[in-house]
């Protein structure tokens, strides 16, 4: 597959793969989410894995073909992180029955997401590594291990400590929905911190992987770091515009803080070439969404 730098890739070229990644970013992640239901496709098994067979197809097409060969790395990646979304779908909360257990708050949350995480992680890495690939080109490497970590780990500290802040000032407030959720006790918070921190960290390294570790290294080539950390928080943000737990006034904000949190997150991964800071720091703003979970379950 050619391997064009963004300097030598005519305009043109980038704007179709640009919105190439967004179109196909937004049927999967969008569309076909499992985590609500907006849209018929949501939740959809018909959907969502006929999407999954269809850019597959696309893929080896464009590989196969002269001028369409430059976008079919961005094909197999949607192929991927589609594949992983309906092999998710396929299996639910698997664990819950496993487990066998009486679970509520954010246990629940917690052993849901980990139902969520491990099919779509493990359908990443496995077909990374069937397309030939090593785990590098997801960014599960060192690279600048020591910079991904000094970053990610004060990140992580200083989101700690807002959601300390938080939790001490709204434990008294009357109970409230949404972005700003208020009610939840300081004993109910303090409980779950085991279950809160597995929730954080099994999502934010899902989403890591899903959103951006999978697709970075294929957009860059193409678009350049700017386009590519631009295309992948678009379509983290949209994403996130439809999380239930926020209220609909919310949307427009919170959407454009996912993008903002999005940008950053890839502009460290592609410094650091590496996932373990975008992970620290995701599992640090992942804290903030917390209350709004628990008052909304």
């Amino acid at each position: 597959m050619q391997t064009n730098s963004p300097q030598t890739t005519p305009r043109f070229t980038q704007a179709i793969a640009f919105l190439f990644y967004l179109t196909g970013g937004l049927l999967i992640f969008l569309l076909g989410a499992n985590t609500f239901e907006l849209f018929s496709t949501n939740k959809n098994a018909v959907y969502e894995w006929g999407l999954t067979v269809a850019l597959l197809l696309l893929a080896v097409i464009m590989q196969r073909v002269a001028i369409l060969r430059i976008y079919a790395k961005i094909a197999f990646v949607l192929f991927v992180a589609s594949a992983a979304n309906a092999t998710n779908l396929a299996l639910g909360n698997f664990l819950k029955p496993i487990l066998n257990i009486s679970m509520s708050g954010m246990q629940d949350l917690a052993i849901d997401k980990l139902s969520q995480a491990i099919p779509i992680v493990l359908a990443v890495i496995l077909l990374t590594l069937w397309s030939g690939d090593d785990l590098g080109a997801l960014f599960l490497k060192k690279g600048d291990l020591r910079l991904g970590l000094k970053f990610g780990l004060i990140s992580f500290a200083v989101w700690a400590a807002i959601f300390i802040v938080i939790v001490l000032i709204q434990a008294n407030a009357p109970k409230t929905q949404g972005l700003f959720a208020s009610g939840v006790s300081l004993g109910t918070i303090v409980a779950a911190i085991p279950w809160i921190l597995l929730f954080c960290f099994t999502n934010s390294i899902m989403e890591e992987l899903w959103f951006r570790g999978v697709s970075l290294r294929k957009l860059t080539p193409l678009l350049g770091w700017t386009a590519s950390i631009i295309v992948t928080a678009i379509v983290f943000g949209v994403t996130h515009s439809a999380a239930t737990y926020i209220t609909p006034i919310q949307v427009i904000l919170f959407s454009t803080i996912v993008i903002a949190l999005g940008l950053v997150n890839a502009y460290v991964m592609l410094k650091t070439d590496s996932i373990w800071g975008s992970v620290f720091f995701h599992a640090g703003y992942d804290l903030l969404v917390i209350l709004p979970l628990l008052v909304a379950q």
